[in-house]
């Protein structure tokens, strides 16, 4: 597996992503005016602007990072290319992908055995779109390689 990473990528994509963050955090400012307090929709904008003032948060401190430390970034990029972290990385996703499914399954129980049986179907609906997924990306990454 190819990583493609660099410098100005980085740079790029962090600008995109500050971009992105201030659209989503005027968009709320502006829509959030218009409506009810109370109604779902007014709740929705308010998850968007708060999303967008996380993206610009982080976007901007890895700006400030990559404007600081340009060492510590090239040590990064050949860390991203070493088989040891490739390794590392290739086993803590296959570790966490077991535990998103039991803790899927156990939430699905739980809710099972609570009766709320709404939330009982969109924990199975997940678990399974989980699991397919898997079976999709094995199968794909298998051909690719």
């Amino acid at each position: 597996m190819k990583i493609k990473s660099g410098l100005k990528k980085s740079k790029k994509l962090f600008t995109y992503l500050v971009g992105l963050g201030l659209l989503l955090m005027a968009a709320g400012a502006v829509l959030g005016g218009f409506m009810k307090d109370d109604s779902l929709g007014s709740r929705i904008i308010g998850f968007g602007a708060g999303f967008g003032s996380a993206i610009v948060a982080v976007a901007a401190v890895n700006l400030i990072l990559l404007r600081r430390n340009p060492d510590a970034r090239r040590e990064q990029e050949i860390n991203e290319k070493d088989e040891r972290h490739i390794n590392i990385r290739e086993r803590s996703a296959y570790n966490t992908f077991f535990v998103t499914t039991f803790s899927l399954f156990a939430a699905a129980f739980v809710f099972m055995c609570l009766d709320y049986w709404v939330s009982c179907f969109i924990t199975i609906g997940l678990l399974f779109i989980h699991c397919i997924s898997y079976f999709v990306f094995l199968h794909h990454n298998s051909k690719r390689l």
